[in-house]
């Protein structure tokens, strides 16, 4: 028989959330009674008002006694600019000591927040990300959104050059045409340079204050050195580029990861309620309005009912 998820009993997202915080309690007295404040994104982006709301919770909950802060982190990343605003404003609530807990991804931007404290812990699931920012920009010549990373544009102009070399002009000359404006290219590789300054600045500052060096090369790796943004950085690849990151284990692993596992849960509420919702306004629609929507989206939307819900 398969095992049942944990939180399977549960029935509403608000019962959900009462057991996440339960666990954040059990953890917080396990490892002596530390301030522990849940950041868990799945589906939320790291933006300017985030760092707002987080900022209202940390004044009203946690203003007194809070030289030792624990984040547990989920996220998938957002904007750097604000993320590094969130890093500063946990070391406010963490003066003397400030650690991450990731129970399964803190990518790309996130890996910046996580790397603002004096050290990480992590699941043996867990994973960090590069930070080489991905960027979404309009290409004019296609009339089209392009999502890429600024370390593909040098890969791009090492190829252009081959191809010149190599006596192929007429295919480097399409390839040239193709690019951005130099100087809109010269800003999306300025923003990897960004990411160094603000990644560095946290490292030496704080988990790396005594080894400089050491926080510039892992400010490279994680900016420049891995072949793609998906890259998984479990705690073994975190600790042999230099980050002061431990494996969970015990009663704290049990812990995390059932708060892993119940955030999952109620994510999949979520979007069987948006699910809902989007069925109940379809039917609502009047026929003579369905009757001018495309036949593709027509298509979808008759899919999308046929679609068991969870």
């Amino acid at each position: 028989m398969p095992k049942k998820e944990h939180g399977e009993k549960s029935t509403t997202i608000t019962s959900i959330e009462k057991q996440i915080k339960d666990e954040i309690v059990k953890l917080s007295k396990l490892r002596g009674n530390t301030r522990c404040y849940p950041l868990l994104l799945t589906g939320v982006l790291i933006r300017d008002p985030l760092v707002d709301d987080v900022y209202d919770d940390l004044r009203t909950a946690y203003a007194d006694d809070t030289d030792c802060l624990e984040v547990v982190v989920d996220s998938g990343g957002g904007d750097i600019d604000a993320t590094y605003n969130l890093a500063l404003l946990f070391r406010r609530f963490g003066r003397k000591r400030l650690t991450f807990i990731v129970p399964r991804w803190a990518k790309s931007a996130a890996t910046l927040l996580v790397c603002a404290g004096d050290n990480i812990l992590m699941t043996p699931v867990a994973e960090l990300g590069p930070l080489d920012p991905q960027i979404t920009a309009m290409n004019p010549l296609e009339g089209r959104m392009e999502e890429f990373s600024p370390l593909h544009i040098e890969s791009t102009l090492t190829l252009i050059r081959e191809e010149y070399k190599n006596g192929h002009k007429d295919l480097a000359d399409g390839l040239l045409k193709r690019l951005q404006f130099p100087l809109t290219l010269g800003s999306f590789k300025k923003s990897l340079e960004l990411g160094n300054q603000y990644l560095v600045n946290l490292l030496s500052s704080r988990m790396l204050k005594d080894n400089i060096d050491l926080a510039n090369s892992i400010g490279k790796q994680l900016t420049e050195g891995y072949a793609d943004h998906t890259f998984c950085i479990d705690v073994q690849e975190a600790q042999r580029i230099g980050l002061k990151a431990e494996e969970l284990g015990g009663k704290e692993l049990d812990i995390i990861w059932d708060v892993h596992r119940l955030v999952r849960k109620k994510r999949e509420l979520e979007q069987a309620q948006k699910k809902r919702e989007l069925r109940k306004r379809i039917k609502e629609l009047p026929p003579e309005l369905l009757e001018k929507l495309p036949e593709d989206l027509l298509r979808g939307i008759e899919k999308e009912q046929r679609k068991p819900l969870r």
